[in-house]
Order: C-alpha cells, then structure tokens, then sequence
C-alpha cells in the first residue's frame, strides 16, 4: 500500500457517494475490494437483469458510471486518481490514490452527485445555448461520441417510457421538450462499454451542476433494429450506440426523491493488513 491511503472511515464516506451513481433498473451491478492493492471494482454478475447481450451491456455501463462517480468522491476528498482499466482477470478497474487538495471543478461535480435523478417526467424550456456543444467536449475525453437524435425519431410510451421511432407514423411528444441525445462507441468492446459508462457519469452530473434535468436511457436500444438505423443515420454505421440521455430544463414539480442505495457493507469487502 501507499504511504499515504485514505483510511477505513473515509473510504466508506467515498464509496458510500459513488453508490449514487445510474445503473440500468437502479440494479447496481457492482462490488468493491479494498486491500493493501488499493481499490478494485468488479461486476456484480448475478444482478444482471438478464442473459442477452443488452444485458451484459448494461452491466459495464453501470460499472462505468460507478467508476467515474468514486474518481469524483476520491478527488472531491483530496485524492487524485490513476485508474487501470482491465488490470487482471475479472477486475474492472483499480485505483491508484496520491494525496491532492480538491479543485472547485471536483467539489462542484460531486456536490452533483446528490442533485443527479433520472427524471423521467416531461421536461419544459430550451436547453441554454453551447450546451450541447460543452457536452459533446466533455464526452470526447473518454473517447466517446455523442450527439443529438431527431426529434422525430424518438417517443414517450405512457407516463415513464421511451422508444426510438423509425416507423412512419411515430407518435410525438408535445408535451416533453427534452433533448435526446446519444453516447457512442467506435468499437462494441467491453472496455469502450465501460467508458461509455463513465462518460455518461461525467455528462450527467455536468448537467445536473448546470441546473439541468438528465435520464440516461438503454431500453430504447435493445431493439438491434432501431439501434442499426440509429447509428447508421447518426454516425455513418461507423459508431455503437451505449446509451441515450434525456436532456433538459426540468419541469415545475417537488424534486425526485433518491433511489435506495446498496451500503457500503453490502458491496464491499475490506482485506486492510
């Protein structure tokens, strides 16, 4: 171990934050090992929500957005971080920590963390102008494209669906005045899954620093049929579609309450000497 490592108390506090990040069905997908290796990150297979390979997905993403959520918590408490992705079998990521006094953009990405919801309800106003533009920056850093869908191209299902729409005839959303945006990967590999993940994580949060409304979205991909056309009208067919995100001014209403979270216990196990 380092001769400087965060102790047990405020690793809890860290990871006790990072749990709120997205996950698919809020399935958190996810489980830690803290020794004297540091910190490690490893899927959580048997809460998958299924077997088909949207599922598997699904998983990396989350574990993507977890990932990029404990950098926020570790820099916010004055730990910078050199992330290994893929270090050894089964293991997802590993943290290298240095001590690092925290910046205002970290305080002010993790002080995020607690505003971020996945607001499914419908969204009002126009989105201030070059957000778009800042966010397209901010996913270029992972390695990650993102960009707009048409307007015609998608739909609200009922009060908290969605779906991508290429048939003729697709029902509009008059009432939600979201964007739709879409994270894609120029390869389907597990590793540009798991930045995606941490792409959507910084996206996110940046927008909930902005005072925006955010909901990432993978239902509306796991048709192979509307993601192909998506990504062939979007991007060329020369990118994967990961992951949508709903954006917006949110609309008049009392604030979501959080999600459950998994503790600290129940995802991590401590092997300190």
């Amino acid at each position: 171990m380092a001769a400087a490592f965060p102790d047990a108390a405020e690793l809890e506090r860290v990871l006790d934050l990072a749990a709120r990040a997205p996950s698919a069905g809020n399935t958190q997908p996810w489980r830690w090992h803290v020794d004297n290796r540091g910190v490690q990150l490893f899927a959580d297979w048997p809460r998958r929500r299924g077997d088909t390979d949207s599922d598997r997905r699904d998983v990396f993403l989350s574990c993507g957005a977890v990932l990029h959520h404990c950098a926020v918590a570790f820099a916010a408490a004055g730990w910078s971080s050199r992330v290994h992705r893929f270090p050894a079998d089964d293991v997802l990521a590993s943290f290298e920590l240095d001590p690092q006094p925290a910046g205002d953009g970290s305080r002010e990405l993790a002080d995020a963390i607690a505003l971020r919801r996945a607001d499914r309800r419908p969204y009002s106003g126009s989105l201030p102008a070059g957000t778009v533009e800042l966010l397209v920056m901010r996913a270029q850093r992972f390695g990650v494209q993102l960009s707009v869908v048409p307007t015609s191209r998608w739909t609200r299902i009922g009060a908290t669906e969605f779906a991508l729409r290429y048939a003729a005839g697709a029902d509009q959303h008059d009432d939600d005045q979201a964007a739709m945006l879409v994270l894609a990967t120029d390869t389907d590999s597990d590793l540009m899954r798991l930045r995606a993940g941490e792409a959507l994580s910084h996206l996110t949060l940046s927008a909930a620093a902005l005072g925006l409304a955010t909901c990432p979205l993978t239902e509306p991909l796991r048709d192979p049929r509307n993601s192909l056309t998506l990504a062939c009208e979007i991007f060329d067919g020369d990118a994967y579609p990961q992951a949508l995100i709903r954006l917006g001014q949110q609309s008049d209403g009392d604030p979501l309450p959080p999600l459950e979270r998994r503790s600290v216990a129940e995802t991590t196990t401590f092997a300190l000497q």
